[in-house]
């Protein structure tokens, strides 16, 4: 991880099309404007976790859900 300390009106470019600019810092909160192309997705940490969370208890109800819907066929073809 890179660590570069900026202060309020500094700019940071990543790449060709990437600009952070820190706006502000009141105590423990720093406002960063971001400019970056549409096509780039910029999501703040906290969702991303969130979506990653959604996405594996999903997989695991579609797992279990997928093995009762096997069970049930077997048990079917048993019959």
């Amino acid at each position: 991880m890179l660590v570069i300390s900026r202060k309020a009106g500094e700019k940071l470019r990543v790449g060709d099309s990437i600009t952070f600019t820190v706006l502000s810092v009141n105590g423990d909160k720093v406002a960063v404007g971001i400019d970056a192309p549409r096509e780039i997705a910029i999501l703040r940490g906290e969702l991303i976790e969130t979506i990653e969370s959604n996405i594996e208890s999903s997989a695991q109800t579609l797992r279990a859900e997928s093995i009762r819907g096997l069970a049930a066929l077997i048990k079917e073809k048993q019959s």
